[in-house]
């Protein structure tokens, strides 16, 4: 297994397509300070969020549970550099995968001073509004993200993929 370094993380931002900045507030702390690891969680959640929107997903309160609805079954998450209470920091966002019914995303966080905080991937699956069961991912998103992504993004061999 190869080892993930700050170093190789860094050399990676240039292929994320999408930023989103933050800053870190004291409910978002531990005792010692530092941001708490499940705030990453929701961290990472909303940048997702907005690289949907802006992959051309609209957003309303009803897209993730009656118009798209996406299930978290997989998460990693390597640790490299604290942020603490009041650090402003941006998230990066990217697909790497598209499956049948799957989204394999990466983020990094770094800090303004460009050290990396943490690097994270995540499985979504997308999910029958009937059952809740995994469905094939529409056309339409597949489409969005690979004309965002370009060859950056893996794409399972049997989907078709119209570029324009």
């Amino acid at each position: 297994m190869k080892r993930i370094t700050e170093a190789s993380v860094k050399e990676e931002i240039p292929k994320y397509r999408h930023s989103i900045t933050g800053q870190v507030k004291f409910h978002e702390v531990d005792s010692f300070g530092v941001v708490h690891n499940i705030q990453y969680f929701y961290f990472l959640e909303w940048a997702r969020t907005k690289y949907l929107e802006m992959v051309g997903m609209p957003l309303t309160n009803k897209t993730f549970t009656a118009d798209f609805p996406l299930m978290t079954v997989h998460h990693e998450m390597d640790y490299f550099n604290p942020l603490y209470f009041t650090d402003e920091y941006e998230i990066f966002s990217r697909t790497v995968k598209v499956g049948k019914s799957s989204i394999v995303m990466e983020n990094i966080i770094t800090n303004l001073a460009g050290d990396v905080c943490i690097k994270a991937s995540v499985t979504l699956v997308h999910l029958s509004t009937e059952n809740y069961r995994p469905d094939r991912l529409p056309q339409s998103i597949r489409n969005m993200i690979v004309q965002i992504e370009g060859d950056n993004v893996e794409v399972a061999d049997n989907l078709k993929i119209l570029k324009t």
